[in-house]
């Protein structure tokens, strides 16, 4: 994701810059107008107003298409799960049966947007009266490696190691029968684990590997042309250390520049200090291989294939995966909006509030681009089959 700024949970170990001043709408965007609020019985400081779906900012102008395909995703993912099991989160979005029902609808191509305007009603989101909220990115980065180490691979990637166990809540490890945290990073990057068998491969960069354990997933172009697709298996327990904030604290780089790739350039020209300050991350992810489903996309937390553009991390807490969010956003790229339907497929553990995501941008240098900047005040949609009652 972003920048690597603040602690996350338990899945991939992304993390984003601080949030910036909530911008305010202009007095010249028009305002879609929202029928009466409804409290969430669960969160009464989440309100939803029904609206309309030509009061969506740049409906009529997204790819209905792809966000269909992603939202096919979902249905996979709910095909899987009992009819009678609850949506999670405060919403009150119904039972999985309820949204089954319209994954068995035959959708035409070129029909998708009026697939979404015949099944669903839009709500416009609000947490104590504010409809913004802040939006990030994540990718999946490419790196080169070999299934053997030598002079250029020479930075393993672990898989989840045998002796890391779970006790009273703790990961750590069991010796001589005495229960203790799990090696930390500076303890594997001198070779702890070497040798046990748990190297699934070898890259060529230490700083790629880094960020790609902040990412929670990546692909190897490996030496005889293949790629090897790897997503995350778990971590050592030890706590997340946030080495952006550090570089704000420390006056290296600015609060308003920092973002991944500013990170990822101060590293680079400070190749000692950098290396020491990764360390202070004690914090280390293991992977595994990715199955058949990662050619598609990085599997998310739906244990679905994401969609480049069409697919958010969320905060589970408040929005059950696999439901539709109009996003209304700034672009990364500058003077644009980002108007989109996208698909609530992954969480991480950055991700906290109801008015906060994470856009899933896709894999290589152009996604990073976008993902490593992004830091975009913004709101989204809740699309609600209508045959539910929500709240």
């Amino acid at each position: 994701m972003a920048a690597v700024l603040a602690a996350c949970g338990a899945t991939p170990e992304r993390s984003h810059a601080p949030a910036p001043i909530p911008r305010q709408p202009s007095a010249l965007e028009r305002q879609p107008r929202l029928g009466p609020p409804l409290a969430m019985k669960n969160d009464p400081s989440v309100q939803i107003f029904p609206t309309e779906f030509n009061e969506l900012p740049g409906w009529h102008q997204d790819n209905h298409g792809a966000a269909f395909q992603s939202f096919q995703r979902s249905c996979a993912a709910w095909r899987a799960q009992p009819d009678d099991r609850p949506l999670s989160g405060v919403f009150g979005l119904g039972r999985i049966g309820d949204w089954k029902k319209l994954c068995g609808i035959q959708v035409e191509r070129g029909q998708e947007k009026q697939f979404f305007e015949r099944w669903f009603k839009p709500y416009a989101v609000a947490n104590s009266g504010n409809f913004d909220g802040l939006f990030t990115g994540y990718f999946v980065p490419q790196l080169r490696g070999s299934t053997r180490p030598g002079p250029r691979y020479w930075v393993p990637i672990y898989g989840m190691p045998r002796d890391l166990v779970k006790s009273n809540g703790q990961s750590g490890r069991w010796v001589n029968g005495h229960f203790v945290p799990y090696y930390e990073r500076a303890e594997i990057n001198a070779g702890a684990l070497a040798g046990k068998g748990l190297e699934l491969l070898w890259v060529d960069s230490d700083i790629d590997a880094f960020f790609m354990e902040i990412q929670g997933s990546g692909q190897v172009l490996m030496e005889d042309g293949s790629v090897r697709s790897l997503s995350y298996a778990g971590k050592n327990g030890r706590a997340y250390y946030a080495i952006g904030k550090s570089l704000v604290d420390r006056g290296e780089i600015a609060r308003e520049a920092i973002s991944m790739q500013s990170i990822r350039d101060w590293i680079m020209h400070h190749p000692k200090e950098g290396r020491e300050l990764m360390l202070q991350n004690q914090s280390y992810v293991f992977f595994k291989f990715g199955d058949a489903r990662t050619a598609e996309g990085p599997i998310g937390s739906m244990n679905v294939p994401l969609t480049a553009g069409y697919s958010l991390a969320v905060d589970k807490n408040y929005l059950p995966l696999g439901v539709p969010l109009w996003l209304d956003a700034e672009h990364p790229a500058g003077q644009q909006r980002l108007r989109r339907l996208v698909m609530a497929q992954d969480t991480g553990g950055a991700i906290k509030g109801v008015i906060r995501g994470d856009v899933y941008w896709g894999a290589g240098e152009q996604a990073g681009e976008l993902a490593g900047v992004m830091k975009s005040r913004g709101r989204y949609f809740l699309l609600v089959p209508k045959h539910v009652t929500v709240g």
